[in-house]
């Protein structure tokens, strides 16, 4: 029985040492290691960052001993600012705010560890803000050249581009800035101008901010004195004159290019003023051109400049503009084929030629091109039909013409073929003091209606003349005509 006691008792004391035993264990995991201490920081000892949008920095701490981190500067912010207790190996985020002020600004961050006598300082730039003022030369350079100067305030690095050749002699192209706000003169040497008054631009550039102005240089003046918005001379459908004012420094002539001679007239009336005479437009769209106005000495360098002119057309059209086309280079119309799909004129007809000029002709079947003049005022009126399904008709009637017809046939190929056709009214050879009307096609007499009372003398008041109204009456699908002219030829 003693044996049995001993032996229980001897186990109990084996337990017991090794409860103790494994608890001392624990413990000196727990705690930190003995040895030296130590804080690895993979961190640069200087950063630059910029004044707005700052990006964040970035880097780690591993240390044995708790660490601390302290900024001198608000602005600047490191995180976390010291070590967790469950851990000593830590990613730091240092963020800044932006810069508002011109100057840049420096922060100094101190990281401590306990039991390390020395400290680790990272210092922090933070770039000013983008600080860019240009005072511009604004004065007109004169004719001979020189030299003009303008000032820059820059707290960064700068550079000016200038736009052109005769501002490139610059003394100081790029400069580091300052600061300070002291500004930098610069300097621009400009050669003599020997042509029309000219312009360039400057741009003064950072790598965030650019100003850009322009430069004037005199030189030889001939330009509108008033110019219209458009900065053409502008003719309305019914205008034949214009007195332009000019405003010049030389003696100056005027030339029309040989392609608007046909239809235009200019000339200098005197040092200040320019006239322009235009005859009346055949094209169904705006008519452009331009006339050449130039010094009366040659100057080396000045070859002239343009005034341009535009005249609004004689007719409109009554339908939707997907029914026509207009070709800019010729400035023909395609006309489509739709009932109601109408040139009308702004004018009205009375004795005179009226000539029709196409560039296509393509009708077919029961398609019928209507050649309507018909007044505003009154019911004199004359007609013709343009058909190859039926007889063609040339009509006329109303209280000033007693109504007549003549009528011709022609074949789908050669309505297809016509070109242009003529339209006269004038006197009459057979009748003393009577009108005739005429009918030509392709330079061959088609249809006369004769001995008409000349009501346009005789009761001018109820016969102001026809207005001109191209119409399609009949259409067949898919079919056109393509109308280069009008052109209306009163008789004087």
């Amino acid at each position: 029985m003693k044996k049995l006691y001993n032996n229980t008792l001897l186990q109990l004391i084996f337990a017991l040492c090794a409860f103790s035993f494994t608890a001392c264990q624990e413990f000196d995991i727990d705690s930190q290691p003995e040895g030296p201490l130590n804080i690895r920081i993979d961190a640069q000892d200087a950063y630059t960052v910029t004044a707005t949008s700052p990006s964040n920095v970035v880097f780690n701490i591993s240390s044995n001993t708790p660490w601390t981190i302290s900024s001198d500067r608000q602005w600047c912010k490191a995180t976390p600012a010291m070590s967790a207790s469950s851990s000593l190996v830590s990613e730091i985020v240092v963020t800044t705010e932006p810069n508002t002020g011109k100057q840049s600004r420096t922060a100094t961050l101190t990281i401590k560890a306990e039991g390390i006598e020395e400290a680790r300082v990272i210092t922090i730039t933070q770039a000013s803000k983008e600080n860019l003022v240009v005072i511009p030369y604004d004065g007109m350079v004169p004719t001979e050249g020189g030299k003009i100067s303008f000032n820059i305030i820059s707290n960064k690095p700068w550079e000016i581009i200038p736009s052109t050749q005769f501002l490139e002699n610059i003394d100081k192209a790029s400069g580091q800035g300052n600061e300070s706000g002291e500004k930098e003169s610069i300097s621009i040497t400009l050669p003599e101008n020997p042509g029309a008054r000219r312009s360039g631009t400057l741009t003064v550039k950072t790598d965030y901010e650019e100003f850009t102005f322009t430069v004037h240089q005199d030189g030889v003046v001939i330009e509108q004195e008033e110019p219209s918005e458009s900065g053409t001379i502008d003719f309305g459908w019914n205008e034949s004159e214009k007195v332009v004012k000019v405003r010049a420094n030389k003696a100056w002539k005027v030339k029309v290019p040989e392609e608007f001679a046909a239809w235009m007239r200019a000339e200098a009336l005197n040092e200040s003023e320019l006239k322009i005479s235009v005859k009346p437009s055949n094209r169904l769209v705006t008519r452009k051109a331009h006339v050449l106005l130039s010094t009366v000495d040659i100057i080396p360098g000045f070859e002239g400049v343009s005034f341009g002119i535009t005249q609004r057309p004689q007719f409109w059209f009554s339908a939707a503009g997907e029914n026509y086309t207009v070709d800019e280079q010729t400035g023909n119309v395609k006309m489509k084929a739709v009932v109601n799909n109408n040139i009308v004129s702004n004018y009205a007809f009375r004795k005179g030629r009226l000539s029709f000029e196409f560039a296509e002709m393509n009708l077919t079947g029961k398609s019928r091109l209507v050649f309507n003049m018909w007044p505003n005022k009154g019911n004199t009126n004359f007609h013709f039909w343009l058909r190859s399904d039926a007889p063609c008709q040339y009509t006329c009637g109303g209280s000033g013409f007693a109504w007549q017809q003549k009528t011709f046939k022609l074949t789908a190929e050669q309505v297809n073929a016509i070109r242009k056709i003529d339209f006269y009214v004038e006197n009459d050879p057979d009748n003393a003091g009577k009108l005739r009307l005429r009918l030509v096609i392709d330079g061959t007499e088609m249809a006369v209606l004769g001995n008409k009372s000349n009501c346009y003398e005789e009761d001018p008041d109820n016969n102001p003349g026809q207005m001109v109204n191209l119409q399609i009456t009949v259409a067949e699908p898919d079919d056109y005509y393509v109308i280069k002219s009008i052109t209306h030829e009163p008789e004087e």
